[in-house]
């Protein structure tokens, strides 16, 4: 009897260590895989990230663009970890079922041998430990891809109560008698081909803390005011006069007489934005609806200039004058847009003359549109 115990043991305990071993060898196998999934998966992550950094810096996408794209890369980076670990997740799983069953059948021949079954009880929890372990830092290594680039993880927040933008405008550009609109009609300048041309950088500030709907703008820009004369004419500084007169010989390109102006134009802007609450906090940003602006400007003169191209005795030429044209050295007005976004109509009126001691003051005055890039 005692003969047929221990080779009842002998056996038991062979089984019971081989299938130990092989345990042992399949949850390394398992953890081995893993790790290098996780290794080819941030791997191709950061080569998709590379490339869309590459087609940033070449400007063939904006910068919010790649955020997007980083987000979307990142998020089917940690999809496709998740999709490849499962399988093995549930393999350990099986296996540490079935390891338990084993232990748990050994139980009941225990009285053979204590011992035994508590080594191997041990070596079992030791390998669990290291397994589960190892799961939780691949999760973890998920989860903080997930963090980073996941949109829904960002914090929402308002906009800071003064933001910058950059000002682009460009419209028609002309001369009127005092306030008088009709007098645009056979002023001798083109009303289709003289432009103004604005470029500028503003900040606004936000009058009320959690409100977008009143906001001072202020800033500095620069103006090209283009007049392009008509009936083959051109302006002529005589003593404190300047007029327009006929050119002697005829004008093969469309002159133009161009007054540079840099300004500090000063808005009231009303903004239509809605608010929005996230999480019990008020989310305030602007230019995200119609908006309103009416103000004014004041600066200087820093150029005047007139280019004539013509031709004579078969020999081209190319005359630019530069120089005071009896132009006013100081510059301020009126002016006001309206629009949606980014984009709005924009008008401005100089209410100072173009030429000082004329007999009849012309001021200039623009309609266009402009942009204003927050």
């Amino acid at each position: 009897m005692n003969r047929l115990i221990y080779i009842t043991f002998l056996l038991v305990f062979s089984f019971t260590s081989q299938a130990q071993v092989s345990f042992e060898n399949r949850i390394k196998e398992i953890k081995r895989d893993i790790e290098i999934i996780t290794a080819q998966e941030k791997e191709t992550l950061r080569m998709e990230v590379e490339e869309i950094n590459d087609h940033l810096e070449k400007k063939e996408i904006t910068a919010s663009e790649a955020e997007i794209q980083k987000k979307a890369k990142a998020e089917k980076c940690a999809d496709r970890i998740e999709a490849r670990v499962e399988p093995l997740e549930r393999e350990i799983q099986n296996l540490v079922k079935g390891e338990i069953e084993i232990k748990n059948d050994d139980e009941r021949i225990s009285s053979l041998d204590e011992d035994v079954d508590e080594n191997i009880n041990e070596e079992l929890e030791e390998v669990k430990g290291d397994v589960i372990e190892g799961l939780e830092d691949i999760k973890d290594e998920v989860e903080k891809i997930k963090s980073d680039w996941h949109p829904k993880k960002r914090k929402y927040k308002s906009e800071a109560r003064t933001t910058t933008q950059f000002v682009f405008a460009f419209g028609l550009n002309n001369l009127i008698k005092g306030s008088d609109l009709n007098s645009i009609d056979n002023n001798g300048i083109k009303l289709s081909n003289s432009r103004f041309y604005e470029w500028g950088w503003t900040w606004k500030t936000r009058l009320a803390k959690n409100s977008a709907a009143l906001q001072l703008k202020y800033g500095v820009s620069l103006t090209y005011n283009n007049l392009r004369p008509d009936n083959n004419q051109y302006y002529v500084k005589t003593g404190q006069l300047t007029s327009l007169i006929s050119h002697p010989q005829t004008l093969t390109d469309e002159p133009y007489f161009r007054t540079t102006n840099l300004v500090v134009p000063v808005h009231l802007e009303f903004d239509f934005s809605k608010k929005r609450v996230k999480d019990e906090n008020v989310i305030v940003k602007s230019q995200k609806s119609f908006r309103l602006g009416i103000g004014g400007y004041a600066g200087l003169n820093v150029r005047t200039k007139q280019l004539l191209e013509y031709k004579a005795d078969g020999l081209r030429s190319d005359q630019i004058t530069r120089g005071d044209y009896n132009t006013s050295s100081i510059v301020y007005g009126v002016s006001g847009y309206i629009g949606y976004k980014d984009f709005s109509i924009y008008t401005k009126y100089d209410l100072n003359p173009i030429f000082s001691d004329m007999v009849v003051d012309q001021n200039n005055i623009s309609l266009g549109v402009r942009f204003d890039f927050n």
